[in-house]
C-alpha cells in the first residue's frame, strides 16, 4: 500500500511541475490555457497574428513559427504579457496551442478575468474557436479569475 501511495504522490508532483512550467510568480495574476485544434499550426499562427494586429489594444512582439509574443494594454492602462506557443500534434494536421497572459501585479485578480479574456478574445476573434476539433483546457488554478471573466 505504501508503494502505491508513493507512486501516486510522485505522479501528482510531476504532473504539477509539468502543468505549472513557466508559471509566473505568486504575486502576479495570470492565465494559462491549452487548446487542441484540428488545423495545422502554420494556419493557427497566421490566424492569431492577423487577429492580434487587428485588435487595437495589442502590440505584436516577436513572431516565430512556434511562438507569438504580444503585449495587451487594458482599459485602465495596465500592460499584460501575452504569449501563444504552438506545436504540431500526433493527430495529423493538428496543433497544440498554449496561451499565457501575465499581469505585472496581483490586483488583476479583481478585474473580471482580464488575463483569460486577453487569450479568449484573440482565439474567438480569429475564428479558431470554431475550427475542427477545437477543445479548450484550463481551470481556476491555471487561470486566476476565470470564474469572474466577463469578456467583451
Amino acid at each position: 500500500m505504501a508503494a502505491k501511495t508513493l507512486v501516486v504522490a510522485c505522479v501528482l508532483i510531476l504532473g504539477l511541475g509539468i502543468v505549472t512550467n513557466g508559471a509566473p510568480s505568486p504575486t502576479q495574476a495570470y492565465c494559462k490555457i491549452v487548446w487542441l485544434l484540428g488545423v495545422p499550426c502554420d494556419q493557427v499562427n497566421m490566424a492569431i497574428v492577423t487577429q492580434v494586429k487587428a485588435m487595437g489594444s495589442y502590440k505584436l512582439g516577436p513572431v516565430t513559427a512556434a511562438l507569438i509574443q504580444a503585449n495587451h494594454t487594458s482599459s485602465v492602462g495596465q500592460i499584460e504579457s501575452v504569449n501563444f506557443t504552438m506545436m504540431a500534434t500526433a493527430m495529423s494536421m493538428g496543433c497544440h496551442v498554449e496561451g499565457l497572459s501575465v499581469s505585472a501585479f496581483w490586483f488583476s485578480l479583481l478585474d473580471n478575468g482580464t488575463n483569460y479574456c486577453n487569450l479568449h478574445n484573440v482565439i474567438q476573434g480569429s475564428g479558431l474557436s470554431k475550427a475542427p476539433g477545437f477543445t479548450e483546457y484550463t481551470n481556476e488554478w491555471l487561470c486566476l479569475g476565470l470564474g469572474l471573466s466577463a469578456c467583451k
